[in-house]
């Protein structure tokens, strides 16, 4: 394990003696929590952007296709499959 030197304000490092305390950890075990939880709620941010990215552009590939090919049922053609598949119908 790596030894590291930082530089902290006196008062945050009040906070954070008082919260691993609390936490039953030691100031460097707390550190690590610390830094390891905002590691992955960032990398979670960074999966929320990129699912958000590829549903936009989902959307515009859509939108071209309909503007391509003119308004269409998706819900009604979807139905027609799965029907003829099953062989049910409505």
């Amino acid at each position: 394990m790596a030894r590291i030197n930082v530089m902290i304000q006196d008062k945050l490092l009040v906070v954070v003696d008082h919260a691993a305390t609390e936490e039953r950890l030691t100031r460097s075990g707390f550190l690590q929590k610390a830094v390891s939880r905002y590691l992955e709620e960032k990398r979670l941010e960074q999966e929320a952007l990129e699912r958000k990215q590829r549903m936009e552009k989902a959307a515009a590939n859509m939108d071209k296709l309909a503007d391509k090919f003119g308004q269409w049922d998706g819900v009604g053609t979807i139905r027609r499959f799965r029907d003829e598949r099953t062989g049910s119908a409505r």
